[in-house]
């Protein structure tokens, strides 16, 4: 058994989650065919046994202790493994709802829960990843680990001790004066913002004491990928434009709800890994920064993407996305765990100033998934999302595989009901794909 201390972004992740909030990353894959469960089970032990956190569990810790610890387990006792089967696309969902309903455990090993959904139109693998554990680029590599590990295919890992390069204030040199400078003078402008809270989505079917969240997915393919792809302006990312369509598509629905106006602000998580290990380690090393576009920017696509890109490129210019490293620090260094506990009520309290009114989290373009072999067939499509909590209510994930882009509406029963956020994926589809 090994130990390793929780990094801020853990603690972090490891205070958010709720029971009727979870806070937990879902990455899905859809098959052509079957999925073999015996063979998947063995995969998913033998992927396990290539990442440590795969393996961990949070050590106990009393309310005086400064840190939490994992405690990681040499292999895995079991794979974490449910079968459901879909006869339809309806079930399909509803299995996608039961198997993102609840954050998996942190008293037992693993931190990752597995569904398997077999359906009539190929199979989904879905994989529910404790954020506490690790982010988006981790619950890409453990999947990635488990289908190679499936195909019979080698995995080989970086030169890098994944326990050694946790240490995300050393990732990005927050000990550094001009760093330093740079976020604090971003520290300034967000605190002047807050003076004025972002704009929030407009509800409609909510379901206020429902938990968990429902999940609208939108898949563009060639032709409106190449149509998000001809939207980009000059210097401009294609994350530019899903920023600027997400806080479009927001205006809009707002203002066709009889909304005033307002800021929209989006939450946007950064990669802090070196690009020798960029798409490796699985951990937490994904920090966030705040994304603001005013009124004007948002009237339409064009103004909103210049707008977007001017403040991404600032953003990484001046590594603003150690900021949140730099205030999460002193605090997961000195302060006992009883204290820390307490953090969601600070959040809950400067919710409407504080708290964006949306999250863009994009994977970027994938590597071509390994053929699965047998019945299984190949990777047809990628459904990925992060959580958000209200009063942000809605997440969207995005990845692009193959030439089709995959985005996942991932959003509280507190916000929406299925036709609303339905009507809303059907408008940002139109902001993102109409020259």
């Amino acid at each position: 058994m090994t130990t390793a201390p929780l990094n801020v972004l853990d603690e972090l992740y490891l205070h958010l989650d709720r029971d009727d909030e979870p806070w937990s990353v879902q990455l899905e894959i859809g098959v052509e065919g079957r999925v073999d469960e015996e063979r998947l089970a063995g995969a998913i032990v033998e992927a396990a046994r290539r990442h440590p956190l795969a393996r961990a569990r949070l050590r106990p810790a009393r309310g005086t202790d400064v840190r939490y610890h994992w405690e990681i387990a040499d292999d895995l006792v079991g794979a974490p493994l449910e079968v459901i089967s879909c006869g339809d696309d309806a079930a399909l969902a509803a299995a996608r709802e039961d198997a993102f309903g609840a954050s998996p455990s942190m008293d037992e090993a693993p931190p990752f829960a597995v569904t398997l959904a077999p359906h009539r139109g190929g199979d989904a693998i879905m994989l529910n990843l404790n954020h506490a554990a690790g982010d988006g680029m981790s619950a890409v590599r453990l999947m990635v680990s488990i289908l190679r590990a499936y195909a019979g295919l080698p995995d080989d890992l970086p030169a890098v001790d994944p326990l050694a390069v946790r240490d995300i204030g050393e990732l990005v040199s927050s000990r550094s004066l001009g760093p330093r400078l740079a976020r604090g003078r971003a520290l300034v402008e967000q605190a002047s913002r807050a003076a004025s809270s972002p704009m929030r989505i407009a509800a409609d079917g909510a379901k206020a004491g429902r938990a968990g969240y429902g999940f609208e997915l939108l898949r563009l393919g060639p032709e409106e990928l190449r149509a998000v792809l001809a939207q980009r302006t000059e210097g401009a990312t294609v994350n530019d434009v899903l920023i600027a369509g997400l806080a479009v598509a927001i205006a809009r629905w707002n203002a066709g709800h009889g909304q005033d106006p307002g800021r929209v602000a989006i939450t946007m998580p950064i990669n802090l890994r070196p690009a020798e290990w960029r798409t490796e380690v699985v951990g937490n090393f994904a920090s966030y920064v705040s994304v603001p576009l005013a009124v004007e920017d948002t009237v339409d696509l064009r103004p909103a993407v210049e707008a977007a890109a001017a403040r991404t490129r600032r953003i990484k210019d001046e590594g603003v996305a150690g900021l949140v490293i730099d205030l999460l620090e002193l605090p997961t260094a000195t302060l006992p765990t009883g204290v820390k506990r307490r953090f969601q009520d600070l959040i809950t309290l400067s919710a409407d100033r504080f708290v964006d009114t949306a999250v863009l989290s994009n994977l970027g373009r994938l590597d071509p998934a390994p053929a699965l072999g047998g019945d299984a067939g190949r990777v047809r499509s990628v459904w990925f999302s992060a959580p958000g909590r209200m009063p942000l209510g809605a997440s969207l994930g995005a990845a692009t595989y193959g030439d089709q882009l995959f985005l996942t509406l991932r959003y509280r029963h507190a916000l929406f009901d299925a036709r609303a956020a339905a009507a809303f994926g059907s408008s940002l589809r139109d902001v993102l794909t109409t020259t």
